[in-house]
């Protein structure tokens, strides 16, 4: 059990604050964002906590990156009303937990219906 009153990891606390920025609207779709380099040394993380912030950042929708070009916020990211269209990485999810329900009903049907019923 995680107790309330442990610090979230610096990675998450960066995520989030963007994260926050584009939802109140301060950041709009295909605004750059600093680089990893240059957020590490604005927020006093590692360059290492500011990849795993925008990794997650990328794999919740909320930017892309450009190889070459920089980090932008992403065309789908929450707008200041929270809504967000649906994304890859939420279908894929989605999926996923639908594929474990249906495996779950298919092992429940097999064992109520026994052995025997072919």
């Amino acid at each position: 059990m995680e107790n309330s009153r442990t610090p979230a990891h610096p990675f998450r606390v960066l995520a989030d604050t963007i994260a926050a920025k584009v939802e109140r609207g301060d950041l709009k779709p295909g605004d750059q964002i600093p680089s990893v380099r240059a957020l590490a040394k604005e927020y006093g993380v590692t360059t290492a906590t500011a990849q795993k912030a925008v990794r997650r950042l990328t794999d919740d929708g909320v930017v892309t990156t450009v190889q070459g070009l920089g980090i932008f916020v992403a065309d789908s990211a929450p707008d200041a009303s929270g809504d967000r269209p649906v994304g890859l990485h939420d279908v894929m999810r989605e999926l996923d937990r639908l594929q474990q329900a249906v495996t779950a009903l298919d092992q429940r049907v097999q064992r109520l219906e026994g052995p025997d019923s072919d």
